[in-house]
């Protein structure tokens, strides 16, 4: 029996079947979760890469880490995976270039069904990882916007640093001969090819230290700042500039012509006024506020005029020409309308108290070496304590070698701060003018209701000085034509026309000690180019901004903070179609300017030795239709409070 039923093969079938049958199952199985693992796999890494790219976008705008993996984490939850099955970190990109990425892991677990004949494990992991680059590109500092220009161009033995910021030009890069070079990590270019070579040069645009190669971007560079509102608000000021006009003098006196000399003024003298002389001093003495009425007051060679110098601040004095030829002649305060205009010559020492200053032009037969001024100081010195108000129907000169103060009684030291000018213009068109020599002070006017506007321009000429008042806003319906050392006090400076400075001669200039040619802290000039200038100093065409000749030593530092934040220097933009060029022109040297110089429509010109950088801790960005540097340089570094035009590609998957 036990033989036969060993013999017996009627069941082998079924075992086999069973044996066969258990395989079959499980290959099935291994194929059917392996299908949804690799399933699985594709949406954690669709999911992965989701989560990093949200990552290292926020971390590009924020620089926040945890505002990156906060946003990351955001994804991973919006695709109904739980928080805690993604780890999301800031780590070095795998590239190896020195970048940070944001690496999101998302770890899940699928459930072994059919599996589980040949396992004991009950789920399948699966892990996916996207790694996103934090590449958010390279700010422009340096930009030629015209795509029809000549873009980026150099010669000679120049130089262009730019290590921490992009040169873009919206045309090419030319190379005029070997030699020159831009350093930067990256260059961008619209024309049909990279950067020209000069026959027979190597590449002229080079990295910076540390960098290996420069990276060359494709693109057009649109104009960070066009439409920026403290631009286009800075810029619509120019229309009601260009319509200031001069003020109106006073009305002429009715009191009588007062000649003091070597005796007492016993008639002419208005009401309540008297005069005592003991030789060469005469003292006037007006008693209460008047309004005291004199003609025409004039000094005798060797006189001495004390007058009212004790009087009220409250006091009113009518004139009309006042001309000190004397020894001095000293005014107290109070209200001054002078309807001929104030005169001194002669070696003559002029000062009067604080007060309200309304002058009317002095006639041409005056003396005076030019018309039309209503404040004409050809003695030593001629003094205005402050705080005063000025108002003058004519401009103010100095005509050289001689100290005229506003505001103040001394330049150094000066505690002058609420004074106020509104100044006309001379037949020559010039609100102020100085002359070789002189030295011209004007106190800030930092009240609220204080201004600064001129009808007309403002000039010197060789080895003269210029300090112009802080105020929030100076208004300058003309030029800037400078041939002797300018001290621009705080402020944005809003000029009709043009700025210049040595377009045909001057220079540097010791003003109080120290070598001046421009400076200005915490300043920003928005000029109009309504009209220009033909030549700054080798260069010729239409000028709207020029330094030239000997000014070497030129800083102007836009404000840190405010709506003019980092705004140096803003020129013609699109909308008024005016093209004006800007010229470092002629061995101007020594330029420091902290901010966007801003032309958006005219080139920029960089001549003859000519250099151009930020100081230390400072900031460059040059903006200008064409960027051409012959024979000088320039260095440049973004300015962060301003938008910026990014060049390159933003962060990328690299893993």
């Amino acid at each position: 029996m036990r033989q036969r039923i060993l013999r017996d093969t009627r069941g082998t079938i079924l075992v086999l079947s069973a044996f066969l049958l258990a395989g079959v199952i499980g290959v099935s199985a291994l194929a059917v979760e392996f299908g949804l693992g690799l399933y699985r796999h594709i949406e954690n890494q669709r999911l992965a890469d989701a989560a990093a790219l949200s990552g290292a976008l926020v971390y590009v705008s924020t620089g926040s880490s945890s505002a990156a993996q906060s946003a990351a984490g955001n994804i991973v939850q919006l695709n109904g995976i739980s928080s805690s099955d993604a780890a999301i970190s800031l780590v070095n990109s795998p590239t190896g270039d020195g970048n940070q990425a944001v690496q999101v892991t998302v770890t899940t677990s699928d459930p072994l069904l059919l599996a589980r004949v040949l396992t004991t494990k009950t789920t399948l992991p699966v892990s996916s990882t996207g790694t996103v680059e934090i590449e958010g590109g390279t700010a422009a500092c340096i930009m030629a916007l015209d795509q029809n220009g000549t873009g980026v161009s150099l010669s000679g033995g120049t130089s262009v640093s730019a290590p921490g910021c992009a040169v873009a030009s919206n045309n090419t890069f030319t190379q005029a001969n070997c030699g020159v070079t831009i350093t930067t990590p990256v260059a961008a270019y619209d024309s049909g090819t990279p950067p020209f070579l000069a026959s027979g040069c190597s590449s002229f645009v080079v990295p910076p230290s540390g960098k290996s190669s420069v990276t060359y971007d494709k693109q057009v560079t649109a104009d960070p700042l066009a439409g920026d509102s403290a631009v286009t608000t800075a810029v619509s000021r120019l229309t009601s500039v260009a319509a200031i006009t001069s003020p109106s003098g006073p009305s002429a006196s009715s009191g009588s012509n007062i000649d003091f000399e070597y005796s007492a003024v016993t008639s002419g003298l208005p009401s309540g006024c008297t005069d005592s002389f003991s030789s060469p001093n005469h003292t006037v003495t007006c008693t209460g506020n008047g309004p005291f009425s004199f003609g025409n007051i004039s000094l005798q060679g060797g006189i001495t005029v004390n007058f009212n110098t004790g009087g009220s601040s409250s006091a009113v004095y009518n004139f009309n020409e006042i001309d000190d030829s004397g020894t001095a002649l000293n005014f107290g305060p109070g209200t001054y309308n002078i309807a001929d205009g104030v005169l001194t010559g002669g070696g003559s020492t002029t000062s009067f108290g604080a007060g309200t200053f309304n002058i009317g032009k002095l006639p041409s037969s005056s003396g005076c070496p030019a018309s039309g001024y209503s404040i004409c100081n050809s003695g030593t010195s001629l003094t205005f304590a402050g705080p005063s108000t000025f108002v003058t129907a004519g401009g103010i000169y100095d005509p050289g070698g001689e100290t005229m103060i506003l505001g103040c009684t001394t330049v150094a030291g000066c505690s002058g701060s609420t004074n106020s000018y509104d100044l006309g213009a001379a037949s020559d068109g010039y609100s102020i003018y100085t002359a070789g020599g002189a030295d011209l002070y004007l106190a800030d006017a930092t009240g609220s209701s204080d201004l600064f506007e001129t009808a007309g321009s403002i000039g010197s000429s060789g080895g003269s000085c210029i300090w112009l008042p802080a105020t929030a806003q100076h208004d300058i319906n003309g030029y800037i034509s400078l041939d002797g050392g300018l001290t621009l006090g705080a402020g944005t400076y809003t000029i009709s026309d043009y700025f210049a400075a040595g377009a045909s001669s001057g220079g540097d200039v010791t003003c109080n000690g120290t070598s001046v040619g421009v400076f200005g802290n915490d300043v920003s000039i928005v000029y109009g180019a309504a009209t220009t200038i033909s030549s700054c100093g080798s260069q010729s065409g239409t000028i709207g901004f020029c330094l030239a000749a000997g000014f070497s030593n030129v800083t102007l530092v836009a404000p840190s903070s405010g709506t003019m934040q980092d705004l140096a220097v803003i020129g013609p933009i699109a909308s008024s179609g005016n093209t004006a060029a800007v010229d470092f022109s002629g061995g101007a040297s020594g330029t420091s300017v902290s901010g966007a110089f801003y032309a958006p429509i005219g080139p920029i010109t960089l001549d003859g030795g000519s250099n151009l950088g930020n100081g230390s801790a400072q900031c460059l960005e040059l903006i200008g239709s064409e960027v051409s540097v012959t024979a000088g340089s320039a260095t440049a570094t973004t300015c962060t409070g301003l938008p910026q035009a990014t060049i390159g590609q933003g962060p990328s998957l690299v893993d």
